[in-house]
């Protein structure tokens, strides 16, 4: 027998020695069943207790007391609504574990809370170098050295921080990890007619629960365990982890869709509905989450703290964050889910990174709040199409080298406001942006019709793998261009997994519904790429160096074309040369995006000048900081190069 009380209006399941604490919101039900286990294979329960709300509720939430019951015990909650009929098992929103039975009953998991043992590394943004990368996906392939039973888990990326630091990596972003539902899909591979199911994790079941299968464990409770080891070892070799999270819609779906969570408890409370009582669709998955209601913004909230608080976590990117600053009309509103956020004790202290769009249309990228951060899509098409060598966009190019955009510009917090990338998991791989003119998306079942087709590349004269070497050859050296750009430009860098190796989806710019080799990190390219590898270490470096002389003192930045002082910013240009001078070191960045090469003047204020890069020289001669000496202060740009200088002061 156990002792039951009424206990007092908490959420979720709070463990104490003597007992626990249960509660969950509903405004709907009539009553709540909740039913204990000892664990999650037991079919007989330990006890159930019908709520009702004359004894067992406070408002709206359902709570009770349960002496005796010890960690690792499971619950359910059931609804009973106005009819007297039971709903299936639902999974706890506030739930820190949840559990799946083999007939798909879902099991909320107690679990003792644990602090990190050590304190985040705190990057400043001005020193981050982000890595977007998939768990599953990094090291899934046998090629990755990690042993099979780790491949695709947080125990396999914990082998590979060791890689990554070297990098030149600070700060790892991983997509969704969240308890996700696989199966919104109705496409069949067209060769296989296997079922295809959502592999990215943006449809998130849980706000709290961690999806088992990035876990050499399938136990919950353990896959928490191993995901905390992650966070712990990254931070005892001074890098972050940062997490891709989903609180626009839910996996719940839309009206044709099942529940298993939200949907019964209150749907009018956690969706946008219409008048008519219609699902919004603004994230383009049949549901939108209600962010304006107290009771969704308290559980995303919470969320946060919780990963920042118990798991240490060093911040966010809040995908189609847009939606999280609208009404229930869709329009930008003043105060939102967004200004708590920003102005919340604790999770203004971490990174924040918005994708400032959504499905539907809005664009809201320069009104994101302070403390965050916004992707930069115009950094990345701007930077793609120069680099393929198109026209009008040489004042767009300088704008975006100096960090300041012109979506950016009304609201300017400084060059690193803005997350410059080229690539990311949404899109074509670097390697595939050189190597596609067009979209190859077949095996996702939709007929080539899905993704992007406004993708800015080029296959530098032949669509696909090839073995030609001098198209190999421009298209390493577009990718130093790319890298380069990124790596040098003000702003905070963002490298997708893989791309320092050539990683290729063979052209599919919408993989999220596949997993197999041809998403998986193919560790072998890593030998054919160590020039490219190598290439970015060093990039990263300098950077550094740059960083360094920008912050100890006065500097400034001048304009320039082929010829010093005269920067021709016609339609026609597709040069442009960068000086940044300082008390005691200057640099030159020359940009030639022709498909001639230019004789460039550098700059008469330096008595000798030493080349320090030049992307169209193959490894070691591409990046040397000693450099080599330049006669008559000009420099011949090959085509589609980029060259560095540094005045030498000898």
């Amino acid at each position: 027998m156990y002792t039951i009380r009424r206990g007092i209006p908490v959420l979720g399941c709070h463990w104490e020695n003597q007992g626990a604490a249960f509660g969950i919101f509903s405004d709907y039900a009539e009553a709540m069943l909740l039913t204990i286990y000892n664990n999650k294979e037991e079919i007989k329960p330990l006890c159930q207790v019908k709520c009702d709300r004359l004894q067992y509720a406070t408002g709206d939430i359902f709570h009770i007391y349960i002496e005796d019951i010890k960690v690792g015990m499971c619950y359910t909650w059931q609804l009973i609504d106005e009819k007297g009929e039971v709903s299936e098992c639902l999974i706890d929103p506030y739930s820190y574990c949840v559990g799946e039975r083999p007939k798909g009953d879902y099991l909320n998991v107690i679990k003792k809370m644990k602090l990190p043992k050590l304190k985040r590394p705190c990057i400043p943004w001005e020193k981050t170098v982000i890595y977007e990368l998939h768990v599953g996906h990094f090291t899934k392939s046998e090629t990755s050295g990690v042993v099979e039973e780790e491949r695709g888990t947080f125990k396999g990326l914990c082998k590979k921080l060791d890689y990554l630091r070297e990098l030149g990596i600070t700060t790892i972003e991983l997509l969704p990890i969240f308890k996700w539902n696989r199966h919104t899909l109705k496409n069949r591979h067209p060769e296989t007619g296997v079922l295809l199911q959502d592999e990215w994790g943006y449809n998130s079941l849980s706000f709290f629960a961690l999806d088992e299968s990035y876990s050499t464990h399938k136990d919950c409770e353990e896959v928490l365990d191993e995901f905390h080891e992650l966070i712990e070892k990254a931070h005892e070799m001074g890098m972050e982890i940062i997490l891709d999270v989903v609180y626009n819609h839910t996996g719940e779906g839309g009206e044709a869709s099942g529940y298993s969570s939200f949907k019964k408890l209150s749907s009018a409370t956690y969706y946008k509905l219409t008048e008519d009582g219609h699902y919004l669709n603004c994230a383009g998955t049949g549901n939108t989450l209600n962010t304006n209601h107290q009771v969704v913004k308290n559980l995303i909230l919470e969320s946060l703290r919780y990963w920042v608080v118990y798991q240490g976590v060093d911040g966010f990117r809040f995908d189609l964050a847009s939606i999280l600053g609208q009404d229930v009309e869709g329009k930008w509103m003043v105060r939102s889910l967004l200004n708590d956020i920003n102005e919340d004790p604790i999770l203004s202290h971490v990174k924040l990174i918005s994708e400032s769009w959504d499905a539907k249309g809005s664009y809201d990228v320069g009104r994101m709040p302070y403390h965050f951060r916004e992707w930069s899509d115009y950094f990345r098409d701007t930077i793609r199409k120069c680099v393929r060598g198109d026209q009008g966009l040489t004042k767009s190019l300088a704008d975006c080298l100096g960090g300041k955009e012109v979506y950016f510009s009304d609201t300017y917090k400084g060059s690193n406001h803005a997350i410059h990338f080229i690539t990311a998991h949404d899109g074509f791989t670097m390697w595939d942006l050189v190597s596609y003119e067009q979209k190859h998306n077949l095996e996702n079942g939709e007929e080539n019709r899905d993704g992007n087709n406004a993708n800015y590349s080029t296959n530098c004269g032949f669509e696909g793998e090839t073995q030609e070497q001098s198209i190999l050859n421009k298209r390493k050296r577009l990718i130093k261009n790319y890298m380069a750009l990124l790596l040098l430009a003000e702003g905070i860098p963002m490298l997708l997994m893989g791309d320092e190796m050539g990683r290729t989806q063979g052209g599919n710019n919408n993989a999220f519904c596949q997993n197999s080799s041809l998403v998986w990190v193919d560790w072998k390219r890593a030998a054919h790429f160590k020039d490219l590898e190598y290439f970015i270490k060093k990039l990263i470096i300098l950077r550094k160096k740059l960083l360094f002389i920008k912050k100890e003192g006065q500097y400034t930045v001048s304009w320039h074309g082929v010829k010093y002082n005269r920067p021709d910013w016609s339609y026609y240009s597709r040069t442009i040369a960068y000086h940044l001078t300082h008390e005691k070191e200057a640099f030159y960045l020359v940009i030639n995006n022709y498909s001639d090469a230019l004789l460039f003047d550098l700059p008469p204020t330096a008595s000798k000048w030493i080349c320090m890069m030049d992307t169209n020289l193959s490894m070691s001669e591409d990046l040397n900081f000693t450099g080599s000496e330049v006669y008559e202060n000009r420099y011949l740009a090959e085509c589609y190069s980029i060259c560095l200088f540094k005045e030498s002061k000898v």
